[in-house]
């Protein structure tokens, strides 16, 4: 042991010394505003000294300067996590980073600087930004992102119409995740305000089309009691035709557990009205009607 401990000295100090010569050599590279040799220096550097916040800010500058706005925000959001007492340093470069990168057009980046945001300075304003990270969001199919930044920028909007329509894309993000129970809360509130009418009557199918979810996830746990009651919400006016038959559909299950075979009857009769002989609805009803040796006649 006594002769390996003397190399393996001279290995840390060799690898010590490598991290310092490429932040050296980025600084030099920075200070000529050779902005992407820095970077590269800098992202060497990283490699050998992960744990050095200071060398994390210096890559968040310097990835700013040359354009690469994602990585910028990587870099900061990692030097809040690392250093607290650096949080608002990590805070302000990642305010740079999403005006650069809304500038930029780089909708990816602007999420992740948001999401930095939220992380390091949660009562830092997000302005402007969030609604466009939030939209985005939602058409790239991000549902993550899209439940975290809407209900902010709803917050951030101009108005109370504009607040309440980005609360209804809000509600159907939830719906597709099946989060309903906070979904029909969101979708209530726009109905009850009435601050957008355009969004409105889509609230009203949000709301029936959470409550049929609702419904069948009650009865897949074995509460026809609770089912029952989703149910009926769903058949309510402004859900829309097949969310009502699915709810007759589900109606006639809640019966059928209840050995009320009269009731499922007529609840799968009332899901067959207004379908199709091709229609998913239609079809599992006449099943169950088939089921229960009463087939309607062809």
């Amino acid at each position: 042991m006594k002769h390996i401990a003397p190399a393996l000295v001279l290995v840390i100090c060799a690898c010590s010394r490598s991290a310092a010569n490429h932040e050296e050599l980025g600084d030099r590279a920075y200070a000529a505003a050779a902005y992407v040799d820095a970077l590269a220096e800098y992202e060497l550097g990283r490699k050998t000294n992960t744990s050095s916040a200071t060398l994390l800010a210096k890559v968040g500058a310097a990835a700013i300067h040359a354009e690469d706005y994602e990585l910028a925000a990587e870099a900061y959001r990692a030097l809040g996590k690392r250093d607290r007492s650096r949080a608002e340093e990590a805070a302000d470069g990642l305010d740079r980073v999403a005006r650069a990168a809304l500038t930029a057009n780089d909708r990816t980046a602007l999420a992740s600087a948001l999401t930095g945001l939220r992380e390091v300075a949660p009562r830092r304003p997000l302005g402007r930004y969030v609604v466009l990270a939030a939209l985005d969001a939602v058409d790239r199919g991000d549902t993550a992102e899209a439940r975290a930044l809407l209900p902010v920028a709803a917050a951030a909007a101009v108005d109370a119409a504009r607040s309440d329509s980005l609360l209804f894309v809000y509600g159907m993000t939830l719906v597709r995740v099946k989060d309903c129970s906070t979904a029909v809360r969101v979708f209530e509130g726009v109905i009850r305000r009435q601050r957008a009418p355009s969004v409105v009557e889509p609230s009203r199918e949000g709301l029936g089309l959470c409550a049929l979810v609702e419904g069948q996830i009650a009865l897949q746990q074995g509460r026809p009691g609770d089912a029952e009651g989703w149910f009926r919400r769903a058949t309510a006016p402004g859900a829309s035709p097949d969310v009502v038959r699915g709810a007759f559909l589900g109606l006639g299950d809640v019966r059928l557990a209840q050995g009320d075979i009269a009731g499922a009857m007529e609840s799968y009769q009332q899901a067959l009205a207004g379908g199709t002989a091709g229609d998913t609805i239609s079809q599992r009803a006449q099943e169950k009607l088939n089921a229960l040796g009463k087939a309607e006649p062809e």
